[in-house]
């Protein structure tokens, strides 16, 4: 109990002094600011972020911005060269009692931040906590019941707002003093790593006329997706319509479902290197269609324009549909259901056109 007593003291401690920075708003960033950007661990939060993120560096070149950011995430976010600093974090450290919490707080303290942003537009406590232990002023975040004193700057939404998540952020620029957020959520790939993994692609697939189709077999973010079973179906289908060969990427952790699905395709999935969330990021970039449900990645290869067919569910809500984009394409399929192979050869059609 001692301890824990001393813990709450230097807590109330932190809390009092992050609470009492000013700030003013447009005129919060400046070239001399800095700011702290916290990953959740959701990377389509993250991707919905970067707009933000990197309209700071251009508006202010000199403004350092740090990321701090899951260890299993620094294999995407360092690469990028986004962050002056990446800094990492493990779920150990998110118990807020812990040693390895107060340790994570210190090291952020000792950076002195006069900004910090939660990337995420649903609530996490103990990081909006980190963002108030940060000592930061304006701590940027999502607005929920008990977001305050964490979250000053609160990014809201109506209750019946269907609008997609990735322009959510559009109108938090002008209080930012930021230029329009309307550009595209793209994460930055280094021009060298990029012609590499072409390099390894034409090798692997020499044949140029054969479109290359990066599948993600994971379930989508409502926790629901395509069975194998029709995901196989839609696969194979295409393959007998197009002269393809196919790749399967994804950024889940279950490698039984990817193994399943890699083991259903007629034709074998060309063998390249998947080792980093980096990699398949490079991958996805190079492939002439993708095809997926409401996943991360899907998200990610919208981002990056590549002709993109969505195939969710009705658990799927509309908040996740990117309708201004021409190379999208959103099929919605019920549990069961089986895409119509003419439906679907028209949405390849209409994307790979725009």
């Amino acid at each position: 109990m001692a301890h824990s007593g001393i813990l709450a003291k230097l807590l109330k401690k932190f809390l009092l002094k992050g609470d009492s920075e000013g700030f003013v708003l447009p005129g919060a960033i400046s070239d001399e600011s800095r700011i702290l950007a916290i990953d959740t661990g959701d990377l389509s939060e993250f991707l919905f972020y970067l707009p933000m993120i990197q309209a700071i560096r251009n508006r202010y070149p000199r403004a350092q911005i740090d990321i701090l950011t899951p260890e299993h995430h620094e294999s995407l976010v360092a690469p990028s060269g986004l962050a002056r600093n990446c800094l990492l974090y493990n779920s150990k450290q998110l118990r807020p009692w812990s040693p390895g919490f107060m340790g994570l707080v210190k090291d952020i303290r000792a950076r002195s931040y006069d900004i910090s942003i939660v990337m995420s537009f649903d609530p996490s406590p103990v990081l909006e906590s980190v963002a108030l232990l940060s000592g930061a002023g304006l701590r940027m975040g999502p607005s929920h019941k008990g977001s305050s004193p964490a979250i000053n700057f609160e990014i809201k939404a109506r209750p019946d707002d269907t609008r997609y998540r990735g322009t959510r952020l559009q109108a938090a620029a002008p209080f930012l003093d930021l230029p329009s957020l309307s550009g595209p959520c793209r994460l930055p790939l280094p021009e060298e790593k990029l012609k590499k993994m072409g390099q390894k692609i034409h090798f692997i697939k020499p044949r140029q006329s054969e479109v290359l189709i990066g599948v993600d077999p994971a379930l989508g973010k409502s926790g629901v997706g395509f069975s194998a079973q029709n995901l196989h179906f839609v696969v194979n289908q295409i393959s007998s319509q197009l002269s393809c060969r196919t790749v399967p990427v994804t950024f889940s952790d279950d490698t039984e479902r990817l193994a399943r699905f890699e083991a259903g395709l007629n034709v074998p999935p060309l063998a390249l290197p998947r080792e980093s969330l980096f990699d398949v990021i490079q991958l996805v970039a190079h492939c002439d269609l993708f095809l997926s449900g409401n996943t991360d990645l899907f998200h990610f290869a919208a981002a990056l324009e590549v002709p993109t067919i969505g195939l969710f569910m009705a658990e799927d809500s509309a908040v996740w549909e990117p309708t201004d984009s021409s190379h999208v394409c959103i099929l919605r399929i019920s549990e069961g259901q089986r895409v119509e192979i003419d439906t679907l050869m028209a949405a390849i059609a209409d994307v790979r056109s725009s």
